[in-house]
């Protein structure tokens, strides 16, 4: 009887000790070294972050000096590999290292409920006139085109009505791999489709999408497989000479984890690379929970969901939020995310979704509107011009429940093109033709500058005589064959439309 009793202990150690033997995926984050560079380019930026990160991966001293399966995450300024408890350790001790952690699966995103709903898609949804997008598509032609938002989600579904042609790249980084456009779940479609949507369902149908597929049927993902997202985000080809990334990047996930720097320093080096963070508040308001990360960062642009009344969404994360001892008033800026319909990933239908997940789209797709009002403004700029025009729904000024209030795109756009330049629309054309070329190779090829061009054509041909003889010049001195072409059409146009004048005068 002892023997048998001495037995079943030796397995249970053995077993135990082989669980905690185990290797393990773990990030390792070095100590920040922000660039140095006044307006540095896109390609300055990845450049960097590559560099700096191979740099000091060389630089770092272990006791094997080796890292297993190790995979470089230079837009967090770190890397994940296969370790051991021992590895961890030793790598903690490193003055370079700035933190190590396990990368958990994690559940990052709260999946509403979908109900079926018999809305077709000849109705603009309630969301889209409630950011005054459909002003700004009939009064200044604008509606997204020539750019790019990128998704990181459970996917898209590429066959919906609403949704075809809208796809320029798609990246499936869960297990599956899949190499064409997927969608098991259904958040990530009823997202894209709020985002550009046609119809009347996205908020910039113009504008085109880069997708990541992160997340699974849960919501769950990595933390390394969330920050091989991000980094695929800033450069899309992989050849940072080619500024194919987004403008804006919906995320309608997060975490309640508040004291994880590795993302914040991948949201600061997307601004840095001129992309707008456009993160979900939360969810957890029912309970009075604060918005999570990412969203909470200074530097992201956190958006609260509210209901077709313009009141707050009472699942809608509240703030104030707590950084270094810092109170930051969060959220940033509120759209609407109550009972939201857009597109279903089974077949063409419609559903209705309720998420500040259904608030962020509507943002980022207001933001697509205002980088192509004027391709120069960076994600600073947007922030500042939506919170200066937003509807003030609580408290005077910036609150903890509305950000700045409830977006309006029409007074945006409006305040953007007083401003603004057309010759602005032409340099971005050039920029736009190259992202179109660079993405063609990733994964599907969806017309990305020729909408654009239409857009400039049409803007130019409602200047004065004047105004287009300037425009004219500073075009032939300054941009290159292809936007040359461009006004060439539009002065075509232009000779057209007085050709007809005339005709219809006499």
């Amino acid at each position: 009887m002892l023997k048998k009793i001495f037995c079943v202990v030796i397995l249970s150690v053995l077993c135990t000790t082989s669980i905690f033997a185990a290797d393990s995926r773990y990030i390792v984050r070095f100590k920040s070294a922000p660039l140095k560079a006044t307006n540095p380019s896109h390609a300055d930026v990845v450049h960097y972050l590559q560099s700096n990160l191979k740099s000091n991966m060389a630089a770092l001293k272990t006791r094997s000096n080796s890292f297993k399966n190790a995979n470089p995450l230079w837009v967090a300024n770190a890397f994940a590999f296969t370790g051991t408890a021992k590895d961890i350790a030793e790598l903690k001790k490193n003055p370079m290292v700035a933190e190590v952690f396990e990368s958990k699966y994690e559940i990052f995103m709260k999946i509403p409920k979908k109900n079926t709903v018999r809305d077709n898609l000849s109705v603009v949804q309630w969301g889209v006139k409630k950011v005054n997008a459909p002003d700004v598509w009939q009064e200044h032609k604008i509606d997204g085109a020539g750019v790019v938002v990128g998704v990181l989600d459970t996917g898209i579904n590429p066959d919906h009505p609403a949704l075809k042609g809208k796809i320029l790249a798609f990246k499936d980084f869960t297990g599956d791999k899949s190499e064409k456009p997927i969608d098991t779940q259904g958040h990530g479609s009823h997202v894209s489709g709020s985002i550009v949507g046609s119809s009347g369902v996205g908020v910039a149908p113009g504008a085109k999408l880069i997708v990541a597929r992160v997340f699974d049927n849960k919501g769950g993902t990595t933390t390394e497989t969330l920050l091989n997202a991000m980094q695929w985000m800033l450069d899309p080809d992989g050849v940072p000479e080619t500024n194919d990334a987004p403008r804006v990047v919906n995320n309608s996930w997060g975490s309640s984890s508040s004291t994880n720097k590795t993302f914040w320093v991948s949201v600061e080096n997307w601004v840095q690379a001129g992309i707008l963070p456009a993160f979900a508040a939360g969810n957890d308001g029912y309970w009075g929970g604060k918005v999570g990360t990412p969203a909470a960062f200074p530097h992201s642009w956190a958006v609260a969901a509210t209901a077709s009344n313009d009141t707050l969404a009472a699942f809608s994360s509240t703030g104030p939020v707590f950084w270094d001892g810092k109170e930051l008033i969060k959220p940033d800026i509120a759209a609407p995310g109550k009972d939201i319909i857009s597109c279903s990933h089974k077949d063409g239908s419609l559903v209705s979704m309720s998420g500040t997940s259904m608030a962020c789209p509507h943002a980022a797709g207001v933001a697509a509107l205002l980088f192509q009002a004027d391709p120069s403004l960076t994600p600073e700029d947007v922030m500042k011009i939506l919170a200066s025009t937003a509807l003030d729904l609580g408290d005077s000024g910036k609150d903890n429940k509305f950000g700045f209030g409830l977006m309006d795109s029409a007074k945006a756009v409006k305040a953007v093109l007083a401003k603004t330049r057309l010759i602005n629309s032409y340099r971005h054309y050039e920029e736009t033709l190259a992202k179109e070329k660079a993405l063609t190779g990733v994964q599907t090829r969806s017309m990305l500058a020729a909408p654009l061009a239409t857009y400039i054509i049409e803007a130019s041909a409602e200047l004065s005589d004047k105004e287009f003889e300037a425009l004219s010049d500073e075009v032939l001195k300054n941009c290159g064959t292809s936007a040359k072409k461009v006004l060439k059409d539009a002065e075509d146009l232009r000779t057209a439309r007085k050709l007809h004048t005339a005709e219809i005068a006499d």
